[in-house]
Parts: C-alpha cells; sequence; structure tokens
C-alpha cells in the first residue's frame, strides 16, 4: 500500500460547485502531506422517496483505524437527519482529529467561510467609490440565517457611510415573477435607488434583465450587485460586481488543521476563511469588456454532455432490465464503466450477504440459507487504467484490497449501493489527475446499477415463493411427494414421451396395510409416521425419473418409463425388503406394511395411462384379499 496516511471526508451532493472546489483544495493540500483522501459521498436530502432510506449503509464503509484524521463536511447535508447519524458515527467510533467545515457550532475545531462581511465592503465601495446616495439592498424572502447576516452586514456598511435607511429593504424570491414584483416596488419609491445590492447572483442578474427590458441601463441608470459570483454573472455585459468564494482555501485549511492533530499541536476551535469583493462593471467600475462567446460554448457543450448521459442512461437502464444473474450483469455493466469520462479506476463491492433473503420469505418458504461471514466483501467488478482485473475477496477491515492503491492516486470517491433498507455494498472510483467526484448524471447512472441489485434480489425471493407455491399446489405436504396435480403434470408428458419412444412403462398403486388399526390404537400421529416410512420407502426404490405420488390418504402410485416387468417386480422386492429391514430395526407396536400391485405395457394411446393404473390398483387390491385369506 502506497499511502500509508488516509484522510477520510464525509460529504453529501459531490456534485455541485462548491462541493467540487472545497474537494480540490482538500486533495491539493493531502497531496502536499502525502495523505490519500477518501471521500464517502452521499446525496442527503434528494426527494427520491423510500428509495433513499438505505443511504445510511455509507455510515459502515469507512473503518475508523484506517484514518488519522476526518473531515465532516456538515453544511452540504441540509434536509434528512443522515448528517446527525454521521456526526454520532464520528464522536462513538472515530478517535482519530476530526475538523467540521460548517457554518454553525460544532463539537470538533471548524473551519468557516465568511461570505457575509464582503456585503459591508460592497455597500462602501459604491459609496465611496461611485458616491452613491440611494443604494438598497433587495434580500431573500424565505428567512434565513444568511439572509440575515447579508442584511445586518449592509446595514454596517450604510451606518459606515452615514447613509439613510428608509425605504431601503426588500425581499423576493428565487422566480422571475417575484422578483418582479419587488421591482415595481422599487420603481414606486420616492426616489428610485442609485445602486442595488442582492442577496444573490441569481436575483441580480434576474433583477438586470427585469430593468433592461424597461429601458433603464445598467450601471448608468441603477448599479447592481451580487454575492456569489456564479460563472453566468462573470460573462454577462456588464459583468457582475459580487462577491468570491475562496471555497478552495477552505479545503485547505481543514487537511492543515487536521496535521497539526495528528502531531499533536492545537488549533483555534474557529478559522474563518473570509470571502471577498470581485469587482466587475455592473457597480460603475470600468472593466475589461468580456465576450459571452466562450461561456456560450461551453454551455453548448455542458447541454451537449447531458444529451449524451442522458441517451447513455437510457441505454445502460434498458440492458440492464432483463439481466438474469449477477455475473451477466457485471458483463453488461462493464461496458458502461469504460465509457464513464475521466474514470482511472473503479471498484463495486458487494457485502457477502448482500442478496440475502429476508427472514420472513425464509420462514414462508421453509427455505435454510447458508451462514454467510459478514465481515467478507466481494470485489465483483474492478477496472484499472482500461483493464479489467478478476474478481476476489476481501475483509471489511478495508474499503479496498490492498494491492490495488497506487502512488500516483491520491484520492478515491465511494458511494453506497443500496435499495430501501437494503444493502447491496458500494462502488469506488478514482479519476484522471486526481480530478474530484462526479457529475448529477452519475446519480441516475448509480440508481441503474441499484435496481438491477435490486431485481436480482427481488429475483431470487421471487422464485423462493414460486417454487414453494409450486409445491404447495403439487406436493403432499405430509410425505414430500407429488400430490394428484403434481402427479398428473409430470405423468401425462412422461407418458406421451414413452408412446412416441415405444418404450414399456410401469403403473404401481400401493395402498398401506392397518392404517385405520394404527389410528385407533395408536393415535393419528403414529399413522402419519407410518405413511412418511411408505414414502421414503418409494423414493428409496424408485429409479431417476421415476414420478411417485401420494394421490391421499394411505394409497400410493408410482409411473415408471422405460420399466420392464422384471424391473417392476425387483422394485415391489425393494420396497418389502426396505419396509421388512424397518420394522427389525424399530421397536413400534406395530408392522408397516404395504399390499401392492402393477401393470406394464408399451402404451399406444393418451388414453392407456388410466386404463394401465386400474390394472394395477386391481392388482394391488387382489394382493391385498390374498394377504387376508393368508391370515385367516
Amino acid at each position: 500500500m502506497y499511502h500509508h496516511k488516509k484522510i477520510g471526508v464525509f460529504i453529501s451532493h459531490i456534485y455541485g460547485d462548491y462541493q467540487s472546489r472545497l474537494l480540490s483544495g482538500v486533495v491539493k493540500k493531502a497531496k502536499e502531506f502525502g495523505y490519500l483522501v477518501e471521500i464517502f459521498a452521499s446525496n442527503d436530502g434528494e426527494n427520491l422517496g423510500d428509495y433513499v432510506i438505505g443511504e445510511t449503509s455509507i455510515l459502515t464503509i469507512p473503518k475508523p483505524e484506517d484514518y488519522v484524521g476526518m473531515i465532516l463536511v456538515s453544511s452540504t447535508y441540509l434536509l434528512s437527519s443522515l448528517g446527525k447519524d454521521i456526526e454520532k458515527l464520528l464522536q462513538e467510533k472515530f478517535s482519530c482529529p476530526i475538523i467540521d467545515i460548517s457554518q454553525s457550532p460544532s463539537v470538533y475545531p471548524r473551519i468557516t467561510l465568511e461570505n457575509h462581511r464582503p456585503v459591508k465592503d460592497l455597500v462602501l465601495h459604491l459609496g465611496n467609490v461611485h458616491h452613491y446616495k440611494r443604494i438598497c439592498y433587495l434580500g431573500s424572502l424565505v428567512e434565513t440565517e444568511s439572509d440575515a447576516l447579508r442584511r445586518q452586514a449592509f446595514i454596517e456598511g450604510m451606518n459606515a457611510l452615514s447613509l439613510p435607511l428608509e425605504n431601503c429593504f426588500l425581499s423576493c424570491g428565487f422566480s422571475q415573477e417575484s422578483i418582479k414584483e419587488a421591482l415595481d416596488k422599487i420603481m414606486d419609491l420616492p426616489a428610485m435607488p442609485e445602486a442595488i445590492v442582492c442577496y444573490n447572483d441569481r436575483i441580480a442578474l434576474s433583477l438586470i434583465s427585469l430593468l433592461k427590458e424597461r429601458g433603464i441601463t445598467i450601471p448608468g441608470q441603477i448599479a447592481v450587485t451580487g454575492c456569489d459570483t456564479l460563472a453566468f454573472g462573470q460573462m454577462t455585459s456588464p459583468q457582475l460586481t459580487s462577491v468570491t468564494f475562496p471555497i478552495d482555501q477552505v479545503g485547505e485549511a481543514a487537511v492543515e488543521h487536521l496535521s497539526k492533530l495528528a502531531h499533536k499541536k492545537e488549533v483555534p476551535s474557529v478559522t474563518t476563511v473570509y470571502a471577498t469583493p470581485s469587482i466587475g462593471a455592473s457597480c460603475g467600475c470600468n472593466s475589461p469588456v468580456t465576450s459571452n462567446y466562450s461561456y456560450a460554448r461551453k454551455l453548448d457543450q455542458q447541454i451537449s454532455r447531458l444529451e449524451e448521459y442522458l441517451i447513455l442512461n437510457m441505454h445502460m437502464s434498458a440492458n440492464l432490465q432483463g439481466v438474469k444473474d449477477l455475473d451477466e450483469g457485471m458483463d453488461i455493466l462493464a461496458g458502461f464503466v469504460q465509457a464513464l469520462p475521466g474514470c482511472k479506476e473503479f471498484y463495486l463491492c458487494l457485502y457477502e450477504d448482500w442478496d440475502r433473503i429476508s427472514g420472513h420469505i425464509r420462514e414462508i418458504t421453509l427455505t435454510t440459507e447458508r451462514a454467510c461471514n459478514s465481515d467478507t466483501v466481494l470485489l465483483k467488478l474492478a477496472f484499472k487504467n482500461g483493464k479489467r482485473l478478476p474478481e476476489c475477496t476481501f475483509t471489511k477491515r478495508s474499503t479496498l484490497p490492498d494491492y490495488l492503491y497506487s502512488e500516483d492516486v491520491f484520492s478515491y470517491t465511494y458511494a453506497p449501493l443500496f435499495f430501501g433498507e437494503q444493502s447491496f455494498g458500494y462502488i469506488a472510483l478514482s479519476f484522471e489527475n486526481d480530478q474530484i467526484g462526479y457529475s448529477f448524471s452519475f446519480i441516475s447512472w448509480l440508481l441503474n446499477v441499484n435496481n438491477m441489485l435490486k431485481s436480482l434480489y427481488d429475483k431470487k425471493s421471487l422464485g423462493l415463493l414460486v417454487g414453494r407455491l409450486e409445491d404447495i399446489y403439487t406436493k403432499d405436504e405430509l410425505t414430500g411427494l407429488l400430490n394428484r396435480q403434481g402427479f398428473k403434470l409430470l405423468s401425462v408428458p412422461a407418458f406421451e414421451q414413452a408412446i412416441a419412444r415405444q418404450q414399456p412403462v410401469a403403473a404401481f398403486m400401493f395402498d398401506l396395510d392397518s392404517l385405520k388399526s394404527i389410528n385407533d390404537n395408536f393415535g393419528h400421529g403414529e399413522g402419519n409416521f407410518a405413511i412418511q416410512v411408505l414414502a421414503h420407502a418409494l423414493e428409496s426404490a424408485a429409479a431417476p425419473g421415476y414420478i411417485c405420488s401420494r394421490p391421499g390418504g394411505d394409497e400410493f402410485q408410482i409411473l415408471a418409463p422405460d420399466c420392464t416387468a422384471e424391473k417392476a417386480s425387483q422394485l415391489i422386492d425393494n420396497v418389502h425388503q426396505y419396509l421388512n429391514n424397518y420394522n427389525k430395526l424399530h421397536t413400534k407396536a406395530y408392522l408397516i406394511q404395504v399390499s401392492c400391485g402393477f401393470c406394464v405395457q408399451i402404451p399406444a394411446s393418451p388414453s392407456d395411462l388410466s386404463e394401465m393404473f386400474e390394472h394395477a390398483d386391481q392388482a394391488m387390491y387382489e394382493n391385498k384379499r390374498s394377504k387376508r385369506k393368508e391370515n385367516s
């Protein structure tokens, strides 16, 4: 193993711009310290119904003893309890240093991004550089902590400029209609503002568009600023004045703090990385004229890739839909792995008991499954540098087998495989040049894999249930032999085959002697026991391909294809010998004996089947009568 020191990262929505830039900073700094970064990615809060219940299986992937430090990006866990579950796991199982990247208080040393103070700097810039006096703040209609902090920073800036706050505050949602309503209120103010500071770039860009529709020039008549530095805002004309987020520095700071803690050095309880204003032209400054050609080209490429991913995922879903077994599924999946853009390594790991059926199904189907080693993981599909590797097993003590790690790979991304409450395992990926994460479209790729695994699991359970139903319909519950329906299903085609091949067939009838006497004197339990012993005798004597059944009561029948009279007599002798041996070896107060008869012929018509059993039945009763005469 090339990297002896590992850092783990718990993060959600890895495909987001914030998450990607943050992890880039983590990996960049980790390389300097020689750390391998293992990223445990989830999609907390996505509205996928009960499907996402099993996402908590991500808690079982990292092994606490493997890491010199862990980073929790708790600010990315927004809607569900998964973030709290991860915090609990870290507190209870991990003894290594932990850094939290969060805007909220934490039990761990945390790195926080201050992206509110620059609003004050923007106000000061508007007042001191451009000498605007009438400045408004267009905030979020939804009351959030971020909006409150930015509003307060705006107030501080206005106070520092000694500007009045009357008629300075308006709010809107993110929809175009809501922003339009806010603009109507702005236009109704006693004096139109000279500058508007917006809660974020999204609102700012929509506002600029609406102002232009009304013939108002930016920044000639009204200056506008945002607070995100979205790429689109930097490609508009005029270029949007906003706030730059040094997110990669947050990731770098987290690794630096972990390294200090690992070497028993102290770090502050809170470390703040500050955002700074990004001055464009929308505030009135002279800014280089930006051509939006390259950005339009970039957007066009993104749309083209999304279309390709959509078609690829549809193709993948269709191909995996009819998979019959796991090996077939892996062979199909292999082709789609090679189509993953930039993927350097891919590993699909399944827990050994991934398809273990539920206790409820086992109970219904009377199934006993081999006990699985819960500490074993199956590396079912592996690709490294474009080559497929053979399967292997390894223990859960490591996230991947040691021999797979390379000196030129500094980050792996892990995602759980699950469906509902079922946990199947996980995948691990690394990308060329340690690029971070995967696109949003990869979520549907993962969903296709999970659907395939769930389908195979359901097929296994369904197969057991169908098999059990067939047993109930075709088999006698007491003896396990075929019942009347089961015998009919198997005997008719076997008999027709004998007709076609002109082979001799034997029809046997058996009747347990003295069943009523056994029931009356020893109870029905002993009568059932005697019936079961006779069933075992018939199964023991019957050759492969013979069809044994218990139509009901104490009667049994056998259809024996390709059976001569000599073979038929030998079968009868074998049944009697089995029962004689049984009676000698077991000290029952009664004997288990049978009367029997058979008919052998080469059938000419399907109707011969019933006639043969009638002859066998007559022979059986003749045998029973002769035994009664001997005993009288």
